[in-house]
């Protein structure tokens, strides 16, 4: 996954998380303890709330541009009542040498693991790591093939699209960003390209950057095999981060799982 270094200066102003996700975590993460482990940190979206509200993070993630970036945020962040602990690891393979009562997985990061072997050994490894009858909180993709665009599963080649335009606080620069996707039914993941312009503000291009992204989607059904077959028993599945149960109309699924 070293794709993420090259997002790492584009990733804040281009993926905002989804509503009401920030608020999910640090709720689960106070009512279980004072510390957490976040698998997936980022630049730092989730744990710094969370330190903010008194607990102490383990905060992991494989690259070491979002983590120098997250980093970043936490010194400008000035005093946090809890410490922020950054680790760069392999979330399917890491030793932290401790248990948490609390594992926190934000943003369908589990949808960058590939294939089920991957998976599954990243959520053994995220069992290892939680106290007995700890929590771990993770969301995906309501994966519903029958929504995909026919041509994006048959090979035609999709165009960019201009998706969005974001100004950089303080510069004289805008962020252009294109997007195309395309899905590959049989494999079940989604195949991204996205291409990043920093223009000034007369709209010539001063930089150019073209980014991809492979993810894997896990239907409910698949993720229910996967989380058994993995040490965990199903706590709750919600469609929101407000809590309502998982339903046919929704786009997300957030998982509550409990060791056993």
């Amino acid at each position: 996954m070293p794709e993420f270094d090259a997002w790492a200066p584009y990733y804040d102003f281009i993926h905002h998380g989804l509503p009401g996700e920030v608020e999910f975590y640090v709720k689960m993460a106070k009512a279980h303890g004072s510390r957490a482990l976040e698998v997936g940190c980022g630049t730092g979206r989730i744990c710094i709330p969370m330190a903010k509200a008194g607990v102490a993070v383990t905060a992991l993630d494989i690259s070491s541009g979002m983590l120098a970036l997250c980093q970043e945020k936490i010194a400008m962040a000035g005093f946090l009542p809890a410490e922020i602990e950054l680790v760069r690891a392999d979330m399917r393979r890491f030793d932290l040498g401790c248990t948490y009562p609390f594992i926190a997985m934000a943003y369908r990061t589990l949808m960058h693991l590939l294939t089920p072997d991957d998976q599954a050994q990243c959520l053994r490894c995220i069992r290892r790591h939680l106290e007995p009858g700890g929590v771990f909180a993770c969301n995906l993709w309501m994966a519903k093939p029958s929504s995909i665009p026919p041509a994006a599963i048959t090979g035609v080649e999709v165009p960019l699209e201009l998706v969005g335009q974001h100004p950089v606080p303080g510069e004289n620069i805008v962020l252009f960003h294109f997007h195309a996707a395309r899905y590959d039914e049989f494999e079940q993941q989604i195949i991204e390209q996205h291409r990043i312009q920093e223009r000034d503000l007369r709209g010539h291009i001063l930089r150019q950057q073209e980014l991809h992204l492979t993810r894997a989607w896990l239907t409910r059904r698949e993720m229910e095999h996967l989380v058994y077959r993995c040490g965990f028993r199903v706590e709750a599945v919600y469609g929101n981060f407000d809590g309502a149960p998982l339903g046919p109309d929704h786009k997300e699924m957030i998982w509550v799982l409990r060791a056993v």
